[in-house]
């Protein structure tokens, strides 16, 4: 990701309906498939300006990695605890089996090496751990905000369960998200392709009442998820548990 969208994030983490509103569906899916413990190991691998892991620190012992300096720089800004630099896949500075858990939000799609990224993070996780992770989806909403961001790819539903069976897991929920949201996003990203329109990163804050409507909107779907799947979104988020415990070879 440039460097400079970093500052830009920072500030939009702060009050944006999709960061906010992710947050919280992120620790909700944690809370139902890690059995709660102060003990429990958290890794936000790609924790980029550190929101989440204010969070985290509520939920277990949390811990950050990124590869850009300009991240862990916000991220040591607003979250005191262990952050370090590391890069995927081979470059995560803990020992194996070491984690309970380990968050990959919009990170998979930065990567070169998903599948073998996969793999390594599995290494890092105790058996039976859980691997939550967020990508955006179908290649047909490619954008200049991927560009901008540095995407190599989006993903189908269909496309990242094959990547996370091949990679050692076991999926226990996998669903296409920022559902209700999907047609006017959808278009206006068609559209603006369509007459060749770049407009940079997609992330701008909007005007209070339209960051609360969006918001709300946001909201009333994550709790949907909770009890159902959705058949097509803007994102998938998938929660998947380690069951490989095969020894790592270097």
């Amino acid at each position: 990701m440039e460097e400079y969208l970093y500052a830009e994030m920072y500030e939009l983490e702060k009050n944006h309906w999709w960061f906010v509103t992710r947050k919280r569906i992120i620790i909700s899916f944690l809370n139902r498939y890690l059995i709660k413990s102060s003990q429990n190991k958290i890794l936000d691998a790609g924790c980029g300006c550190g929101s989440i892991l204010c969070d985290l620190q509520y939920e277990g012992q949390a811990f950050g990695m990124d590869a850009s300096p300009e991240a862990l720089r916000f991220s040591k800004s607003r979250f005191e605890g262990v952050i370090k630099q590391g890069y995927l896949p081979d470059d995560i500075p803990w020992p194996e089996e070491y984690f309970d858990a380990i968050l990959l939000l919009d990170v998979l799609e930065h990567l070169n090496q998903d599948s073998k990224s996969l793999k390594s993070l599995g290494y890092h996780l105790k058996r039976d751990g859980v691997l939550l992770l967020t990508v955006p989806a179908y290649m047909f909403l490619w954008s200049s905000h991927d560009e901008v961001h540095q995407h190599y790819r989006r993903y189908t539903k269909k496309e990242l369960s094959t990547k996370l069976l091949e990679s050692g897991y076991k999926i226990q929920k996998i669903s296409y998200f920022n559902t209700l949201l999907f047609p006017p996003i959808a278009l206006t990203r068609l559209l603006r392709n369509r007459l060749k329109i770049s407009g940079g990163s997609d992330a701008n804050l909007p005007s209070p009442f339209i960051n609360w409507v969006l918001k709300s909107i946001f909201s009333v779907e994550g709790h949907l998820l909770r009890h159902l799947n959705f058949p097509f979104g803007v994102s998938i988020i998938a929660i998947a548990t380690k069951v490989y415990d095969e020894p790592h070879k270097v």
